[in-house]
């Protein structure tokens, strides 16, 4: 019973974490310099308390799950466990260059955090075929 539990606040925090990041990568990559102070100064306070609060669970019932029931011994783990690793960090270059653009509404970020939509997605696909189908 425990482990559906744990496995449930994963996936709800994993769908509240997926969901601000691509949040952040729309704003970061389409949304017009003369509109953006206001946009991201809203989205900044959505992701320090949802979004980010969401990788902790995520993090959290993560690790969990994976020591505690032994996942972290399978080939499948290990591959998922380096593309979350780069989904964590591609959150907090995200909010690092929201707060540089909120200060400089015309600065343009580096081509990976604008890229956030598809590499967020790609992850996602890549990340729940590795836990659903378990190929190694």
């Amino acid at each position: 019973m425990l482990y559906f539990v744990i496995k449930a606040l994963h996936i709800l925090s994993d769908f509240l974490l997926i969901g601000g990041m691509l949040i952040n990568a729309f704003v970061i990559g389409m949304v017009p310099p003369t509109i953006r102070t206001g946009v991201i100064s809203a989205l900044r306070k959505y992701d320090r308390t949802v979004t980010t609060a969401a990788l902790g669970g995520a993090w959290l019932f993560g690790l969990w799950l994976a020591f505690g029931y032994g996942f972290y011994t399978s080939g499948w783990f290990g591959f998922k466990f380096l593309i979350v690793l780069m989904l964590s960090a591609l959150h907090g270059m995200q909010g690092a260059w929201m707060r540089r653009m909120e200060a400089d509404p015309h600065l343009d970020p580096p081509a990976f955090v604008r890229a956030g939509l598809p590499i967020v997605l790609g992850s996602v696909v890549i990340i729940v075929a590795l836990a659903v189908i378990k190929p190694f």
